[in-house]
């Protein structure tokens, strides 16, 4: 007897191939039947979908959930958009492996990414943070990427130099720890400390022992605005240095001045592709982005450490401010952007939480003062933990991203604060009824299968992204014509309208648009 069947069904599999109205029966958390209706046997659960859309779970490759998943399992932001599986782990910031020694300066740099958590990281190993994971029973399914900044943190500190031969071999050492124990692949944030220390020379080195495992390279360029072409060019000639397969992370073109460059960058990337370059972009279907606010300070000043940072940002101040109108060397997002475009998302303290929401500038008239002071202050008030929101992109580039065959869908949501962007709530419903629905930029097919099957292949996740027989059964049931991003970004924690269903792992977690409470997700390990 099936677990559940599900009749009716407007079945979009995740090929990209035309839809078919069949049925579709679970047993034991798999797919066992895919049929035309009438051809399952007898199942304890019978769910007439009415000709809604049936589809494989959304997975988002690169989510910030590290720490959420652990004290709010139920995971409600993906789950009620209909993401079964969440990556983490991204943009050289993983949560492990940890020594000790590095874990309150580790705390205190990821805050304004990941939040805090209300717990202790009872943790060192990547194996072992997978197993509390695990131990946390959450409502999706949770791999992981191991971040070159978190292992270069617990080799090296925050030093901004060459590593010594020891040292870089403990790195590699590390790694294939890590891939051994069930990452992803390595995962760069070349604008964030200490992963941006690192030469082209020394990513080369460290992408070759995660190339050995068939690893994925999940990378944050060192730049995406004015010299976005240079650190392209670099992720390419790492890619055939090292063998590796590389995900280009929110592939975008940031700042008014860049817009209309992504279809060169995007050609870039396809003559690489058709010289053997195994590359693909990621993107969020936003023209905004979100980040940790700290990145508004000139990387030399990282280099110190957290607490010399904010040392600096207080005894130093005027020196800090003449080096924040400076370009060389760094990716200024105040200079790119404009500090009327730069909003605070998160803060930590409760007494600041009136500066969610608001723009820098506007922050500094309520103070009195310049927005970069504003800005500054509240960094050290809040010893970092400040996310920013920033408006910076263009539609047309991010759709030309959209259109781009190897594209997979992503939230790149960050959880923590009363006002995140908006995409960790909604990105998926948000692409499927902007881009297929209201400007018919993609078929459904096509959407479907760039936030599933696009996604599950380059994860390498053997079981997931397909409604197939012998696949796990994460399923979302969606009505095509509803289906809607109904928050903003005054109001972003609002759930999606038009997902009527979400089964993780053979067992219902949304029905009807409520959490049923169930938390069948696990962590994926195998290669």
């Amino acid at each position: 007897m099936l677990d559940i069947a599900f009749i009716n069904a407007r079945i979009v599999d995740g090929t990209g191939t035309p839809w078919q109205r069949g049925c579709v029966g679970v047993h034991d958390g798999r797919i066992v039947q895919v049929g035309s209706n009438g051809d399952l046997p007898e199942a304890a659960n019978v769910i007439d979908v009415d000709d809604h859309v049936l589809c494989p779970g959304f997975i988002d490759s690169h989510s910030h959930s590290d720490l959420s998943v652990l004290e709010n399992p139920e995971s409600s932001a993906k789950i009620m958009q209909g993401v079964t599986t969440e990556n983490v782990g991204l943009d050289s910031l993983s949560v492990a492996p940890i020594s000790d020694r590095n874990k309150e300066q580790w705390q205190i740099s990821l805050s304004g990414l990941d939040g805090i958590l209300n717990r202790a990281w009872d943790w060192n190993s990547f194996s072992s943070y997978l197993d509390r994971v695990d131990a946390a029973m959450p409502s999706v399914n949770i791999s992981s990427y191991v971040g070159l900044g978190t292992v270069r943190l617990d080799v090296m500190g925050m030093e901004n130099r060459p590593p010594t031969a020891a040292e870089l071999r403990r790195m590699k050492e590390s790694i294939a720890e890590c891939m051994q124990q069930g990452a992803r692949g390595i995962s760069a944030g070349l604008i964030y400390t200490p992963n941006k220390y690192q030469s082209t020379e020394e990513l080369i080195a460290l992408a070759k022992t995660a190339a050995s495992y068939d690893g994925l390279f999940d990378v944050h360029m060192r730049n995406e605005a004015d010299h976005m072409t240079e650190a392209l060019d670099e992720i390419i000639h790492i890619a055939r240095e090292s063998g590796i397969r590389v995900m280009i992370t929110h592939f975008k073109a940031r700042g008014r001045r860049n817009w209309g460059s992504g279809r060169k960058h995007l050609d870039t990337i396809d003559r690489a592709r058709q010289e053997g370059v195994d590359i693909s972009i990621a993107q969020y279907p936003y023209t905004a982005n979100s980040t940790l606010m700290h990145v508004v300070v000139p990387p030399w000043y990282h280099s110190r450490g957290m607490d010399g940072m904010l040392k600096a940002l207080v005894e130093e101040r005027e020196q800090v401010k003449k080096d924040m109108l400076t370009t060389d060397g760094w990716e200024n997002f105040s200079e790119v952007m404009g500090w009327e475009n730069i909003y605070v998302s998160s803060v930590n303290k409760p007494q600041n939480s009136w500066c969610e929401g608001l723009s820098a500038v506007q922050i500094g008239e309520r103070l009195h003062c310049s927005p970069e002071d504003a800005i500054l202050d509240l960094l050290i008030d809040e010893r970092l933990a400040v996310g920013l929101l920033g408006f910076g992109m263009s539609e047309e580039d991010v759709i030309e991203g959209i259109k781009h065959p190897s594209m997979c869908v992503i939230t790149d949501g960050l959880l923590s604060g009363k006002k995140p962007h908006p995409r960790t709530y909604a990105a998926f419903p948000r692409f499927l009824a902007r881009y297929v629905r209201e400007k018919h930029i993609l078929t459904l097919e096509e959407a479907v299968r760039k936030m599933t099957f696009n996604t599950a292949r380059r994860l390498r996740m053997k079981h997931k992204g397909l409604i197939l027989q012998g696949m796990d059964a994460d399923i979302v049931v969606f009505d095509e014509q509803r289906i809607l991003d109904v928050n903003s970004f005054e109001e972003p924690r609002i759930h999606p309208q038009g997902i009527d269903l979400v089964c993780v792992n053979g067992e219902i977690v949304v029905r009807d648009g409520v959490h049923t409470g169930a938390r069948p997700g696990r962590t994926i390990r195998d290669h």
